[in-house]
């Protein structure tokens, strides 16, 4: 794996491992309308798009309401979410190597803040941008444009990491090279093939791959 000047990094799913917290506030949804008994494995085949839930039998005339109670149990609960083993390391690593390293996240300032706050990566990531910073979500690569604007970076010699299509979409867009991190627990959530349909540039299973890559 080749290095780079510039790491940006994708948050939910990638650097935090959110991914059983998201199924247990989708669970948690899908309870408050009396929907039980479901397993991961149908839970996470519609966790992509908010309408999917309506198959497994949430009125579409709630659906709005599905959605914001999802946010605030989000917003209680991502934050609490634990680092992907050897993530820390990793950032460590990348600091000590001179690069420089940010974060663009899809998710809301609201929900970015306790996370930061947490893992002191105010401290740690030379730029911090949510997706409510810019006015496009990805595919559209504004969050990583601005990223690099604050910091003075070109995307020649950036890469962009991150664990769904879009994200790799977007760094493709905003002219970055692109890793995919497919760790063994994201089979739940996502096809493997329909991931790398996408072309990253690299894919790992591990930070450790990334660590020694420098």
């Amino acid at each position: 794996m080749k290095t780079y000047a510039t790491y940006l990094f994708d948050l939910d799913g990638t650097l935090t491992n959110t991914g059983p917290t998201w199924l247990t506030i989708f669970r948690d949804g899908l309870a408050d309308f009396g929907i039980t008994g479901l397993t991961d494995k149908v839970i996470a085949a519609h966790t992509h798009n908010w309408a999917e839930v309506t198959k497994l039998g949430v009125p579409e005339a709630d659906l709005q309401t599905f959605i914001e109670t999802a946010y605030a149990r989000a917003n209680e609960r991502l934050p609490l979410a634990p680092m992907y083993e050897g993530a820390e390391d990793m950032l460590a690593a990348l600091k000590k190597a001179g690069k420089t390293i940010g974060i663009f996240t899809t998710m809301d300032r609201p929900i970015l803040e306790p996370v930061v706050d947490r893992y002191s990566f105010d401290k740690t990531f030379d730029v911090i941008i949510a997706g409510t910073d810019v006015e496009h979500r990805k595919p559209h690569p504004a969050g990583i444009n601005a990223a690099l604007e604050k910091l003075g970076k070109p995307a020649t010699g950036a890469v962009y990491i991150g664990d769904k299509d879009t994200d790799i979409l977007c760094g493709q867009n905003a002219g970055t090279d692109t890793i995919l991190f497919y760790p063994p627990d994201h089979k739940l959530m996502y096809d493997h093939e329909t991931l790398v349909a996408s072309n990253p540039t690299h894919t790992i299973k591990h930070w450790r791959e990334l660590t020694a890559s420098l």
